[in-house]
């Protein structure tokens, strides 16, 4: 009997496990045929309740089938408009924030910079923050960042308004008016690792992306979809004219908005099978626009080719048009306004989005960037140094073979080797290699080394003065530069020389100068103009030195010329006789202001050695020493204090040539050369207050000054004795204002010096008044 309950399944043997135990007895006296019986009126209920589930089964409605709807897959073409294409960024935030995913990115211009870094999985909101904190006046220039020259290479760059090149004599321009290397290097430190990682293919990035630009060579449209994603972007950023052609495979690249403006059919070229375009066309209507080259050059690609214009909106599903009319194609400081035309926009056209999407789900198309090991660096090799030797620049690369490469560190070799002012532009390419290695490639393009540069200035003591220099930059190779200086005005001076901040692979300061030229000096008595005198000179320096990191140096030099004097008669007591100034020099200078002629931040100082030796033929033996220390200290966004103080010492007999001469801008009250001294004490202070910004650049502040200087010109030893120290002092105090602007500083001053003192002066208030860089090697 056990075998015969087992046969009718465990879930019954279980649950009637108690029942069998009771009956056990009983069960082995029954009749042969009861087992029968009681199966068969087991299947007979089972039948009943089948029967009565189709009944009900029968009597329910019958239901329609149902229909899923396939998913939305939606492309996204962004459009040119340099600034103006700011707006994408809100166009994408809005997306993001209504879950509006997108599969497909196509992108020309700023499109292609704000759609490229979208695709390579930077959201929105990290793009709107790069928008938003850049330094596009940096970008967009060839300025080197602050710290990133040597302080002397930093000196000379701002030294003159205007700064040419030439290749043997004959002026060079380089392929584009504004350079775009500090725009590459940002999105090289973008997008480097993703573009290593995803294979160098745009179709494995976290979203497709093409990027559209147009060959030179042959006047076809690319659209662009694998290779370095930088330089696509770069490529597909070149306004022609503006910025220098993107060589890729021997094709030139420049801006893709000379033939298609709003790249929306390249988007088919991804993905056949997009259900929804959408098109973000950032295009003024209006005919104001900016005065830039930016400004001039991207409004004249807006009115190329708009047959192709019309064919691509009706391409488009969903047209997108922020209003930028407000706004011009170099507003790239009005990022923040820009972003929100976008978002506007974006939020105007969501009904439309929303009723073609109904009820389908658009497709999340997303995927993450699978790492693959980083390769092995067999070799590290130059491309395009056809005078540049290269163990000039050697030193500047710390990538080096054997080592696992570091895409940071190449990009850091890369800035480093154009800080060093040798090359126009600076790239890098990988060529693989067997054994999962590769040999770097740094690509540079050698500027022009010949250089003319033009100084303009004026002071209302000086009046006009005009400054010219031409030379020859990178000698043999070397880093070395040949230059001669003409100065017209005050002073009338001529200068050749050999000098530079390098020495192939050191940091070694040097120059050797030779000079001739003359200056009209002010002779004062007792604060009172008594007439001016001419001072000619001519000699020669030679200087080197050590560069002690990006803010300071210092070197050693002998310097020897002669000074004579051309008095008018009864000017001066004693008349003067001319001199030799021979010996040895030192000098030590630091630096952390950014502009030396507009200091905003920072601090500097100068110490100065100079001796004169009968030994070596000088005329009189002396050892002069001056010292000068100045800050710039934002106590406020606004506010300004400018603490100052010189200090000049000599001991024996100083030359006339080599006197301390303080006055004009330099001590206020007083005029230039008023105190002739072979002492000199000045402390100074001042104060400035931000009133704005000249064209809302953060370059160009205008300040209002209020500002005060004490100092005493006697010797020494009758400062020391305290014997009548208020008639030793002599003070100062003004107002004015100073405006950096393209062409240099302009700066106002009125002062009043010594008042209250009962002396008689020439002037009771003394003015000052100049224009432009301070270019001039002799003052």
């Amino acid at each position: 009997m056990a075998e015969t309950e087992r046969s009718g399944g465990d879930g019954e043997a279980g649950a009637r496990f108690g029942r069998t135990q009771k009956s056990k007895g009983r069960s082995q006296n029954a009749e042969p045929g009861s087992e029968e019986a009681v199966r068969g009126r087991r299947l007979a209920g089972l039948v009943c309740l089948l029967a009565l589930g189709l009944c009900a089964w029968a009597q329910q409605p019958v239901r329609e089938p149902v229909v899923v709807e396939p998913p939305v897959r939606i492309g996204l073409a962004l459009s040119g408009g340099a600034a103006l294409g700011f707006a994408h960024i809100g166009v994408l935030k809005v997306l993001e924030r209504e879950s509006i995913p997108v599969v497909a990115i196509a992108g020309n211009s700023m499109g292609s910079m704000v759609g490229g870094v979208y695709a390579a999985g930077y959201s929105a909101a990290q793009i709107e923050s790069l928008a938003l904190n850049a330094d596009w006046n940096l970008l967009f220039s060839s300025s080197v960042p602050f710290g990133a020259q040597y302080l002397p290479e930093r000196q000379q760059a701002q030294r003159y308004v205007v700064q040419l090149r030439h290749r043997n004599l004959v002026p060079s321009l380089p392929g584009g008016l504004v350079p775009l290397q500090n725009v590459e290097f940002l999105l090289m430190r973008l997008l480097s690792n993703i573009e290593y990682h995803t294979g160098f293919d745009f179709d494995s990035l976290p979203i497709p992306y093409r990027a559209v630009a147009v060959d030179l060579v042959s006047g076809e449209k690319k659209v662009l979809g694998h290779g370095r994603l930088e330089q696509a972007i770069r490529a597909s950023s070149a306004i022609p004219g503006v910025f220098a052609p993107e060589r890729i495979a021997g094709m030139e690249l420049v801006d893709g908005g000379v033939q298609q403006y709003l790249p929306v059919d390249p988007l088919d070229s991804i993905d056949a099978n997009l259900d929804l375009k959408i098109a973000v066309l950032t295009m003024k209507h209006n005919a104001e626009t900016g005065v830039s080259l930016i400004d001039i050059a991207s409004r004249s690609i807006d009115l190329v080719s708009p047959d192709d214009l019309k064919r691509q909106k009706e391409l488009a599903d969903v047209l997108i048009e922020p209003n930028v009319d407000p706004f011009t194609h170099s507003d790239f400081a009005r990022a923040a306004g820009l972003i929100a035309a976008g978002e506007s926009a974006a939020e105007a056209a969501l009904p439309r989005i929303r009723e073609l999407i109904g009820a389908r789900t658009p497709v999340r198309y997303r995927r993450p960037i699978a790492t693959r090991p980083l390769p092995v660096v067999r070799s590290v090799q130059f491309t395009g140094l056809r005078v540049t030797r290269e163990g000039t620049v050697r030193k500047e690369v710390q990538t080096t073979p054997g080592q696992y490469l570091r895409f940071g560190r190449l990009i850091d070799d890369l800035t480093r080797l154009f800080h060093t002012g040798l090359f126009e532009e600076v790239n890098y390419g990988l060529e693989p290699v067997p054994g999962d290695s590769v040999d770097v490639v740094i690509e540079v393009d050698e500027r022009a080394y010949g250089f003319y540069s033009l100084g303009v200035s004026y002071d209302n003591t000086d009046e006009v003065a005009l400054g010219f220099e031409v030379g020859q930059g990178n000698l043999v190779g070397s880093g070395a530069g040949v230059r001669a200086a003409l100065d017209v005005g005050n002073p009338d001076e001529a200068r050749f020389g050999i000098t530079g901040t390098r020495l192939f692979r050191l940091p070694f300061g040097y120059r050797l100068d030779g000079f001739l030229g003359s200056v009209d000096r002010a002779y004062y008595d007792s604060s009172r103009w008594q007439g001016d005198y001419t001072v000619s000179y001519r000699g020669a320096v030679a200087e080197a030195g050590y560069i002690l990191g990006r803010d300071a140096f210092f070197d050693f030099g002998l310097r020897a010329y002669r000074a004579g004097y051309l008095v008018p008669p009864r000017l001066m007591q004693d008349s003067l006789h001319p001199e030799w100034i021979v010996g040895p020099s030192f000098r030590l200078e630091a630096s952390t202001f950014r502009d030396a002629d507009f200091p905003t931040a920072g601090a500097a100082s100068r110490l100065e050695v100079l001796s004169s030796a009968t030994l070596l033929s000088g005329t009189h033996q002396f050892l002069r020493i001056g010292y000068s220390a100045q800050r710039a200290l934002p106590v406020w966004s606004r506010l300004l204090l400018r603490p100052a103080l010189d200090v000049g010492i000599s001991l024996g007999e100083l030359a006339w040539a080599e006197q301390f001469r303080t006055g004009g801008a330099g001590f206020v009250g007083f005029e230039p050369d008023e105190f002739t001294s072979a002492q000199r004490l000045v402390a100074k202070f001042g104060l400035d207050f931000r009133l704005f910004r000249l064209f809302g650049q953060e370059n160009y502040p205008v300040y209002l000054q209020v500002m005060g200087n004490v100092g005493t010109f006697e010797p020494w030893d009758k400062l020391l004795a305290l014997s009548d120290l208020p008639s030793m002092l002599h003070w100062g105090a003004g107002a004015g204002a100073r405006v950096n602007t393209p062409i240099g500083p302009v700066h106002l001053v009125v002062a009043a010096g010594d008042f209250a003192k009962l002396t008689e002066r020439s002037r009771p208030l003394a003015f000052f008044f100049s224009v432009g860089r301070e270019f001039r090697y002799t003052r």
